[in-house]
This record gives structure tokens, sequence and C-alpha cells, in this order.
């Protein structure tokens, strides 16, 4: 089935200004993955999506440069699946897409082919990466909650489950989503189905959305 890799790059972030196209570890922030996509080879089409961040970036060999991206998909509230969406409208014949974010910096080329061998080669209509997490979470202000000082655990309190009960317990790292086609056709969202499970390191893991993130993901890609 055709493949396509579709990596989000709107100019815009609060946290980290310029975030995407800022350099890290010698490069640009998205160049990591753009380079792991074309080595991983499992595509036919990588797009480079932005709002105006790509004015010296042309396309060629595989690589599509949208520099134009609607705003309503470039806003602090635009959804990724919505984006999604509109280039599923846009490149009709992909049946299989992949989506990675800039911000998984750590994601290698190896992982990409290990994700895209796993979703082909067994009945998963999804796919989401993850690294093993056992934390407990707890929620405040949950949604339909109307006292403002209730909070929610994401377990049973009741049952407080042992540290060697929960190494099944995964967290979504944000560095790979793979989703066929027909998924957004019936949900209009990347996972769904049946969603299978691609397990990363904690090391290739982190996700940037500050300056401490930021850091960490600079002194493992320095060690490559």
């Amino acid at each position: 089935m055709k493949t396509a890799a579709l990596i989000p790059c709107r100019t815009g972030s609060k946290g980290i200004p310029q975030k995407n196209f800022r350099e890290i570890a010698g490069k640009p922030l998205w160049k990591w993955t753009m380079d792991a996509a074309v080595k991983s080879g499992v595509f036919e089409t990588i797009i480079l999506s932005s709002d105006g961040g790509f004015e010296d970036i042309k396309s060629g060999n595989g690589i599509v440069v949208d520099n134009k991206r609607p705003v309503k998909f470039s806003d602090d509230v635009a959804s990724l699946d919505s984006l999604l969406v509109y280039y599923l409208e846009k490149f009709p014949d992909v049946e299989l897409w992949c989506l990675l974010q800039p911000t998984s910096p750590l994601r290698t080329a190896a992982d990409i082919k290990k994700a895209f061998k796993k979703i082909n080669g067994k009945k998963y209509d999804s796919l989401v990466s993850v690294t093993q997490n056992p934390c407990m979470f707890w929620i405040e202000k949950a949604v339909g909650m109307r006292e403002k000082d209730y909070c929610i655990a994401t377990y049973h309190v009741a049952k407080r489950p042992n540290r060697q009960d929960r190494k099944e317990w995964n967290m979504e790292n944000g560095a790979i989503y793979f989703t066929k086609k027909y998924v957004f056709e019936h949900c209009g969202a990347r996972l769904g189905g049946c969603v299978g499970l691609y397990k990363m390191p904690k090391e290739r893991s982190f996700e940037i959305d500050d300056e401490t993130d930021w850091d960490i993901a600079e002194y493992f890609l320095g060690r490559r």
C-alpha cells in the first residue's frame, strides 16, 4: 500500500519560540525527523507541512514541501487529526499515513521501520509508539467534574497496584503514529479500530515541550 509521512512544523510555539526550526545538536529540530523518515525507506512521500517556515526548502525526491498550511490548521487550538484529514483529501491515493512530530527527535529510522513492519504484519488498523511508564497519575479539574477542588486518579484507589503489577502500563511518547486511510474515513482520528503498540525505550521517548525537555534531548542527540 502507498505510504506517506506527515511532519507538521508550524512556526508558532509558546513554550519555545520557533521550536521546530531552532537548531539542536547541529541541525534544525525538524531535520532530525525528516532524516529519520528518509533513512527508514518506507515512505513514497514525505510531507513537510508549515505555515511559512520552509521558505528556502524545495520539494523533490519524494519530499513535498507545503509552506502554505491554512491558518485554521496552524494556531494553538488546531488538532493534528484535522490536519491529517486535510492532507488525506489532498493525497487520496495514500492508504497508510504516518504522523512524525518533529518534537520527538530521538526516534530513529530503525524505530520507524519496525513500527511500519508491525502494522503491516498484523491486523492492526492503527499504531502508536509508547514507552513503559508505571507512574500513577491524578487529574485536577477533570472533564465533567463541577467541583473545582475535585480530582480523579487514573487507577483504582481502593486497589492500589504495586509497581510489579504496573509493568504493562505504557504512555504515548508522541514519536510515531501509523493510521490506515479507512480509520480516518470512519472516525476522523489517527487512532481507531484495533490499535497496536510499538514500544520504545525511555532514552528515545523524550517529547520536547519546554527547555528542560530540550536540554535532555540535546544531551542524548549529542551522544550519537
